[in-house]
C-alpha cells in the first residue's frame, strides 16, 4: 500500500455554519474553564479573559483583571501589603513571562499590548547600609499608570512613579524612569522621547 489517498473517496467537511458553531463552543468552554480556575482567586477576573500557566501569583485577591484579557505563559503577578492594587484593563494582551508588582498601585489600561519579558513595578529599595542584606533598604513606592492603547516592547522596564499617557509606544529593552505624555514614542536606557506619534512621521516599531 502506498498510503496515497483514494481518488474515489470523498472526504466531507462539516458545513460551514456547523464549523463556526463548534468554534464558538470551544471558545466558550475555554473561557468557562478559566473562570473556574481563576475567578475565585482574584479580586476580579472578567469574562473572556485567560491566564495560562502563571509562574507566580502572590496575594491576587488584590489583582483585578478586566474582560477579554489574555495573559500568556510564565506571568508573575504580585501585590505587597494590604492596600496594594494591580489592575489590568479590558482587552489587554500580555505575552510571555510578564512580571508586575504592586505595593500601592499599578494600573494598566484597556487595549494595551505588552510584549514578552516586560517588567512593571511601583516600588524599589534604597541601597542597603554597608554590612546589611540587599533587601534591608527602605521600600520606596510611587504608583504606576499605563493608560489605554499603549504598546510596551519586548523586555522593557516600567519603574516606579511612571505615568504613560494614552497611546504611548515603548521600545524594546527600554528602561522607563519618568512619565511621558500621550502618544509619545520612547526608547533607550534611560528612556527618552524619540518623537510624538500624533505629530506625523513613519510608523512606530516597538520590536515586540
Amino acid at each position: 500500500m502506498s498510503g496515497a489517498p483514494d481518488p474515489d473517496v470523498v472526504v466531507r467537511e462539516p458545513p460551514r455554519g456547523l464549523a463556526r458553531w463548534l468554534g464558538r463552543l470551544r471558545r466558550v468552554a475555554r473561557y468557562a474553564l478559566h473562570q473556574l480556575l481563576w475567578r475565585g482567586r482574584f479580586g476580579a477576573f472578567g469574562w473572556r479573559s485567560t491566564l495560562r500557566a502563571p509562574a507566580m501569583l502572590t496575594a491576587t485577591r488584590r489583582v483585578f483583571v478586566g474582560s477579554g484579557v489574555e495573559i500568556r505563559r510564565g506571568a508573575r503577578l504580585e501585590t505587597v501589603g494590604p492596600d496594594a492594587r494591580l489592575e489590568i484593563g479590558d482587552d489587554t494582551s500580555i505575552h510571555l513571562f510578564f512580571h508586575a508588582g504592586a505595593a500601592r498601585e499599578v494600573r494598566i489600561g484597556r487595549r494595551v499590548l505588552i510584549a514578552g519579558h516586560v517588567y512593571v513595578s511601583d516600588h524599589d529599595h534604597d541601597p542597603p547600609t554597608p554590612g546589611h542584606p540587599p533587601a534591608s533598604g527602605r521600600l520606596r513606592v510611587e504608583p504606576v499608570v499605563i493608560e489605554d492603547e499603549c504598546w510596551l516592547g519586548e523586555g522593557c522596564r516600567i519603574l516606579k512613579g511612571v505615568h504613560l499617557g494614552r497611546g504611548c509606544t515603548v521600545g524594546a529593552n527600554a528602561v522607563v524612569t519618568k512619565s511621558f505624555p500621550p502618544y509619545s514614542i520612547v526608547a533607550g536606557v534611560p528612556a527618552r522621547l524619540i518623537r510624538r506619534a500624533d505629530e506625523g512621521g513613519g510608523p512606530a516599531d516597538a520590536s515586540g
